[in-house]
């Protein structure tokens, strides 16, 4: 992103799906003392999908699909990612950075 509105906004983008994440901490990695970064490559393989996100259930699938493929398949079920989801999508609406 070479204009300064465009690392703006994805500078937002990072920190409310990195305050979801971390808050979620599946496994409770960091609060188990894990490092803060622990979840950061899936956080920014989230943030590329905000752009194809229209409901709750679009965030609920794309986070299951980066952890699915990331870290557990058999523990990051849409069911299983549904709270996180919501909580995604309901954080980028209230901040107007989804339609």
């Amino acid at each position: 992103m070479k204009h300064p509105e465009g690392r703006a906004r994805y500078q937002q983008l990072w920190d409310i799906t990195a305050e979801v994440i971390r808050s979620w901490d599946p496994y409770d990695l960091i609060g188990g003392g894990a490092p803060r970064d622990e979840f950061d490559k899936e956080i920014a393989l989230v943030v590329a999908q905000i752009r194809d996100m229209h409901s709750a259930a679009d965030a609920t699938r794309a986070i299951s699909r980066i952890f699915s493929s990331s870290v557990d398949e058999a523990s990051f079920t849409e069911q299983e990612c549904s709270v996180v989801g919501e909580q995604l999508y309901v954080a980028l609406k209230a901040r107007e950075l989804i339609p």
